[in-house]
């Protein structure tokens, strides 16, 4: 799987173009320190990020972007004001998800060596992803999810798939790696309720 350096195509479709007001990330961005941990090591990611909703529909990543964000002190705070952590909203700093197409979307300021500064992979059509040669640290994965809404069904039969409703969200997960470690990562959300209230089998 190809994997690239990446200038933040992710980001800026998770945050949006429309704003109530540019969001400043007080702490300064450490590209020396972010840079670092871009550097090739010796660990290894692997995941897949496929849910399967109560109803049979499955959110996941496939076909698109998986990024590997070094978890600095202003990434730290980004994920804090995105993903609203302080209220519990989205969950908490380990891992959480955002509704995006139903939230006000959110823009920051002065973010762009930021959204620079990080690795991204392609997820696959079953939502699979690996990041090799990843140096010891801490990072945040963040990745773009889209799935039908639950009029889908409907619209398949009466129209087609292409005038379905579409739900999108972000995920973000945060790992630690060390010592030639190979981490194989499933996501889940925090809470049922975060995959549109829709639930989970077996209520969870």
């Amino acid at each position: 799987m190809q994997i690239k350096f990446w200038s933040g195509v992710l980001f800026l479709a998770l945050v949006g173009c429309q704003s109530s007001g540019p969001v400043r990330v007080s702490v300064p961005f450490d590209e020396v320190k972010a840079r670092a941990l871009l550097k090739p090591g010796t660990n290894q990611v692997t995941g897949r990020i496929m849910v399967a909703m109560a109803s049979g529909t499955l959110v996941t990543c496939a076909n698109s972007s998986v990024s590997l964000v070094p978890a600095t002190p202003y990434a730290k705070e980004w994920v804090r004001k995105f993903y609203e952590i302080d209220s519990g909203k989205y969950g908490s700093m380990d891992t959480a998800f955002r509704m995006d197409a139903r939230e006000a979307q959110i823009t920051f300021q002065g973010a762009e060596a930021f959204y620079a500064a990080t690795r991204t992979a392609q997820c696959d059509e079953d939502g699979d992803f690996s990041f090799l040669n990843v140096a010891d640290g801490e990072f945040f994965v963040v990745a773009r999810t889209r799935w039908l809404g639950k009029d889908h069904d409907y619209f398949d039969f009466m129209y087609g798939v292409n005038d379905a409703q579409e739900e999108d969200g972000s995920m973000m997960q945060r790992i630690r790696l060390k010592g030639g470690e190979v981490l194989d990562l499933k996501w889940a959300p925090p809470k049922p309720t975060m995959l549109g209230g829709q639930g989970l089998p077996g209520g969870r």
